[in-house]
């Protein structure tokens, strides 16, 4: 199983780049798939922050969310941040379900990922 390093404090001066999944789409081995070539050219310079827009996904597979727990440790290995937002009902029943809040969260919204705004009371 793979190790997640805890996420760092990023400032606004660190680079940030927004992915986001296909309305209607699933967070499956398919999209993990389709979402590593952009995280790894994000990270290829050093600390990124990527926020991952997943407002458009309706189902969500257990290879999905392996998958995205590896991007998630490929990211913060190389002193970033993936920071996963968006009303997706599916994607916040999966982190609740498996108990994912305490090693990333749901934000509300791309400023609030971004830090932009105050997070929501956890």
């Amino acid at each position: 199983m793979a190790t997640i390093v805890s996420a760092p404090d990023l400032t606004l001066t660190h680079p940030v780049t927004s992915i986001g999944l296909p309305s209607g789409g699933r967070l499956d081995a398919a999209a993990v798939l389709s979402l590593r070539g952009p995280v790894a050219t994000a990270v290829a310079d050093g600390p990124v922050l990527v926020l991952l827009d997943v407002s458009g996904v309706d189902g969500v597979s257990p290879s999905g969310i392996a998958g995205l727990l590896d991007l998630l440790r490929v990211v913060r290995s190389r002193g970033g941040d993936l920071r996963i937002f968006g009303a997706s009902t599916a994607v916040q029943h999966a982190f609740t379900a498996l108990g994912l809040d305490a090693v990333a969260r749901v934000y509300g919204g791309h400023d609030e990922a971004r830090g932009l705004l105050a997070s929501r009371a956890s």
